[in-house]
């Protein structure tokens, strides 16, 4: 990357921008004549600030995804209880699943599987922090302590990520959104003891 002719700032507000063009079309469709075309911006000056379309896509989805890293952790510091910061977490991740195209997940598993690692080890580190937070929430009483916590972690992932792959077989009258929001909530009603359902029951109110 050459940063030269443009400021950090500047720079970060052009990884955001790209990221929704990536979102909706995909990897392999979003060329840089497009995203060019999308900004209002000459191809050349794309190509003043990343080498390629590949550099490219690496800077968007690194830097995305350290920012969606870095809110969820905003989220846990400010929850009230770690059950609420449970919801509002998963809240997030449906958030960015609804802008997202099938596409995108089928070029990242495919196309562009050398850029997996940069999301990978990032979502390792999180899982570590999800695990410290479990603990949190038990200790808190809204968790229940007879659940193998790394182990269900790691299915609900992979749950969560075959589930981002599979909308175009859901039923008609099923969306991508209504299967996360009821996968998410049925998992946090799993884990919850007596009091965080309770809890739970009444952050679903609030947010409803």
């Amino acid at each position: 990357m050459e940063q030269t002719s443009i400021s950090s700032e500047a720079y970060n507000r052009l990884l955001d921008a790209i990221f929704p063009i990536i979102l909706k079309n995909g990897m392999k469709a979003t060329t840089m004549d497009k995203v060019a075309a999308c900004l209002s911006m000459s191809k050349r000056t794309l190509y003043e600030i990343f080498d390629s379309k590949e550099e490219m896509l690496k800077q968007v989805i690194g830097y995305s995804h350290k920012k969606h890293i870095e809110n969820l952790c905003r989220i846990f510091k400010e929850a009230d209880t770690v059950m609420e910061a449970f919801y509002l977490t998963l809240k997030t991740h449906q958030s960015v699943m609804g802008q997202a195209s099938a596409a995108f997940y089928q070029d990242m598993d495919s196309s562009y599987a050398r850029l997996r690692p940069v999301y990978d080890n990032q979502s390792d580190t999180w899982q570590r922090n999800m695990l410290k937070a479990i603990d949190d929430g038990i200790k808190q009483g809204v968790f229940r302590s007879d659940v193998n916590y790394p182990i269900l972690l790691r299915m609900f992932r992979i749950q969560m990520e075959s589930l981002k792959r599979m909308e175009e077989f859901l039923p008609q009258d099923v969306t991508l959104n209504e299967a996360f929001d009821t996968i998410s909530i049925s998992f946090l009603r799993s884990i919850a003891s007596q009091e965080g359902a309770k809890i739970l029951e009444r952050i679903k109110n609030s947010y409803s």
